[in-house]
């Protein structure tokens, strides 16, 4: 697999508690078009479907999960995948908080949008889906075609659909956004070899969603007054009868022994002669979820309390995302610009009062002082 619009990031800088071992972490060139598109996507939750609490979801002040986890996205494809990924994050934090039946027809909104059916009533969240589909589809109809496919499915399956009597499963939804993030086709006949080669990733990252997410989830459920928890270190709890400390730390355990298989397959699958280019890119580039979801979990607001957003995206939150990269380029210009204003009117500043001094000394003045008034007027000259 070739690298373009990623840079490893050197290991010293970022902690992974010995969860991901022998799995890089890269970063996408500009995390930019993914704070544009995330908070995008928030403007238009809170102006279509309801509002927006602080912690909100894909973002963080060092590492957005898109640019972790899916680094080689290509780049005029991440804002348009960034809007719907925070989509998924706000749609989910609603589900979780609402009964069976009402979870199931939000989902079914977003499932007809991605299919396009035909609907009586138009809904927020059926608007901000379909918006997402047509982009897709004009920029690379192929793979978003089966993106859409398998975000489908994910709606109609998972999506939180049991979530209050069974696990969730994100591997359709995560595998459609790869697919379109990198323009890959692979072959249909090879869609099962796809899923069994990936399934020990899958199983890390559901462990580690699970992990760092089960405080969240344990006050959903109370707030909804479920008993059970929709979440593996709650399960491993009660079905082994371990304390929450013991059940983390086997949680942590599996989560080492399902990344090491992976990290395996990733080399065997280097070696194959027998598949498709694209599915081996694709197998390559699902180790980066696994680093990249843990980091950006280590140290997200929305797992986090504590933590906040850098100075762009609360700026941007606060005053209103660019309409579009160009747009962020010129706010950038409009920032310096001003700066430069202020340097160039002290400059000038110095510069008057210089001139003051040596216009005072013409009582005195002599060839040498004729010459540097002359420079000096001639500076000014140029500078404006």
């Amino acid at each position: 697999m070739e690298y373009h619009y990623s840079t490893v990031v050197g290991p010293a800088t970022y902690e992974t508690e010995g969860l991901c071992d022998g799995v890089p972490l890269r970063l996408h060139l500009s995390q930019e078009p993914e704070d544009l598109g995330a908070i995008r996507a928030q403007e238009d939750w809170r102006r279509l479907v309801a509002p927006v609490g602080f912690k909100r979801g894909s973002l963080g002040p060092e590492y957005n999960f898109l640019s972790v986890a899916f680094p080689e996205t290509i780049p005029d494809r991440m804002e348009i995948l960034a809007y719907f990924d925070e989509f998924i994050f706000l749609h989910d934090d609603v589900v979780e908080a609402v009964d069976q039946a009402e979870g199931d027809q939000q989902n079914d909104e977003a499932r007809e949008a991605c299919r396009f059916e035909k609907t009586t009533r138009d809904t927020g969240r059926r608007t901000m889906v379909s918006r997402v589909a047509q982009k897709m589809l004009s920029m690379d109809p192929g793979p978003a075609a089966t993106t859409l496919a398998l975000w489908t499915e994910w709606f109609d399956k998972g999506a939180g659909r049991q979530n209050h009597t069974q696990f969730d499963t994100l591997d359709g939804y995560l595998t459609g956004v790869a697919i379109f993030a990198m323009g890959l086709n692979i072959p249909d006949h090879e869609h099962e070899l796809r899923s069994q080669l990936c399934r020990p990733a899958w199983v890390a990252l559901g462990l580690t969603n699970d992990l760092y997410s089960l405080d969240k989830e344990t006050e959903a459920a109370k707030a909804m007054g479920e008993a059970h928890v929709c979440n593996a270190v709650w399960v491993m709890m009660r079905e082994h009868n371990l304390d929450e400390d013991m059940a983390r730390k086997l949680c942590r355990e599996k989560i080492k022994e399902s990344v090491a298989e992976y990290v395996e397959i990733v080399k065997k699958t280097a070696q194959r002669t027998d598949i498709s280019r694209d599915l081996g890119i694709f197998v390559e580039a699902i180790q980066y979820i696994l680093s990249g979801n843990l980091v950006w979990t280590r140290g997200a607001p929305r797992y986090h309390p504590a933590a906040t957003y850098n100075t762009r995206q609360l700026e941007w939150m606060a005053t209103g995302a660019p309409k579009s990269a160009e747009e962020a380029n010129s706010r950038k210009v409009g920032v310096a610009g001003t700066l430069y204003s202020t340097l160039q009117s002290v400059a000038f500043g110095v510069f008057g009062m210089v001139q003051g001094f040596l216009r005072r000394a013409r009582l005195h003045t002599t060839p040498a002082n004729i010459a540097a008034d002359g420079i000096l007027e001639t500076s000014k000259t140029t500078v404006q």
